[in-house]
């Protein structure tokens, strides 16, 4: 089992079973995860479709856990099962180029409270330990508060538009 911590976090990978549960079934996957069920599933910008991508993703890829899904788990206390406060993907292995996309979302209740943060550095590090040479994020060119989340944890708007109303920002190994 692969897990990241960070201060607040514990970054559960997905590995293909946890994939397939989370494809199938809302109710099995917090079973499996030992968390307190959410009424508020998936927080955007996930969506379902995201969660069957994943898994047929991870069932070719069995040795792909941490490059298709990562289930972002939150400690309350020690009398509470932890809580799953949002989901980030890093969007498959790097391509040629080394990039690699990142994308996470929260429950709304755990916006705006630093959980973006600790998840942006702890993915991009554990992307570049593993060969991705570029950490790439797209956002709402409209949202300021992403877009001051990814600054204040090294990207740049890369001034791209991939699409209207569409920011590129990037993290490059090293920076």
């Amino acid at each position: 089992m692969l897990i990241l911590t960070t201060e607040r976090l514990a970054l559960l990978a997905l590995d293909r079973e946890l994939a397939a549960l989370q494809a199938g079934s809302r109710t099995a996957f917090f079973n499996a995860i030992a968390v307190t069920h959410e009424a508020i599933w998936p927080p955007a910008p996930f969506e379902p479709g995201a969660f069957e991508w994943a898994a047929r993703h991870l069932a070719h890829d069995p040795e792909g856990q941490g490059w298709y899904g990562w289930a972002l788990l939150a400690n309350e206390g020690e009398r509470a099962p932890p809580r799953i406060v949002g989901i980030a993907a890093l969007i498959g292995r790097p391509d040629d180029d080394g990039d690699v996309e990142l994308a996470f979302g929260l429950l709304p209740e755990f916006r705006g409270r630093g959980y973006g943060g600790e998840t942006i550095r702890a993915l991009a590090a554990w992307g570049f330990a593993n060969g991705a040479k570029r950490v790439i994020a797209y956002l709402d060119a409209e949202d300021a508060h992403a877009a001051r989340t990814l600054a204040r944890n090294g990207f740049a708007d890369i001034g791209e538009r991939p699409y209207p109303g569409v920011a590129r920002w990037a993290l490059s190994a090293g920076a």
